[in-house]
């Protein structure tokens, strides 16, 4: 009787919840793959089935639909991605260049594959009503969040200040479209000058250095 419980000798059987988690990670992982590398429109269950190797049972088991199963994806990549802001942003060092530092994460949390299959699915919710229904509110959350973690790392050195809100905001509207064009042209130097330039500008905007400061290059 044990050893059909176990499997034999020094073999212990997953329990059933937590193959089923490993299966449900499985394709959503083959999901976000498919989406960064060939887009909302090529992301089907197809596509998906062959990327995560189950039959097509196993896919309709855990996601009958395609809406079911891009669903599924938008809560995975939102999970990471904000696993990802929390843990960067917390990991700051006391002694930082606060300022530089969260231009600089927000520049990385807009870059890499979840933030691309995002921007598939940025695509895909223009048109599709469903997915629009499960995107919008986690990438709402996931900007509030984003927007509280710069803001509060700016308020370490500028507390109390009124320009902090709007200025949080432009570093991410800005950065975004960085990101975008970066995705479109491919020029990532460029868009590392920018946001040099745009730390340059925060310390301009915040009073504690000169506009003729702005151009000043990178130290080092």
């Amino acid at each position: 009787m044990a050893g059909s419980l176990t499997g034999g000798p020094g073999h212990v059987r997953q329990p059933q919840a937590q193959r089923r988690e490993r299966m449900r990670t499985r394709l959503l992982d083959a999901a976000v793959e498919s989406l960064v590398e060939v887009g909302y429109a090529g992301t089907t269950t197809l596509e998906v089935q062959k990327r995560a190797g189950v039959p097509r049972g196993t896919l309709q088991h855990y996601f009958p639909t395609r809406s079911d199963l891009l669903a599924g994806a938008v809560e995975h990549v939102a999970r990471r991605r904000f696993d990802q802001l929390t843990s960067e942003f917390e990991a700051i060092p006391d002694d930082a260049d606060r300022l530089e530092t969260a231009v600089e994460l927000t520049t990385r949390m807009l870059s890499g594959p979840s933030f691309w299959a995002a921007l598939e699915m940025w695509v895909g919710a223009r048109t599709d009503p469903e997915l629009r229904a499960a995107f919008l509110p986690l990438e709402v959350r996931l900007f509030e969040l984003m927007h509280t973690s710069i803001r509060d790392s700016f308020r370490r050195e500028f507390p109390d200040d009124p320009r902090v809100p709007t200025i949080t905001e432009f570093t991410i509207e800005i950065m975004t479209g960085s990101a975008l064009r970066v995705l479109l042209t491919g020029d990532v130097s460029r868009n590392r000058i920018l946001q040099h330039r745009w730390g340059n500008a925060v310390r301009v905007l915040l009073g504690t250095a000169s506009a003729d400061t702005l151009l000043d290059p990178p130290a080092g």
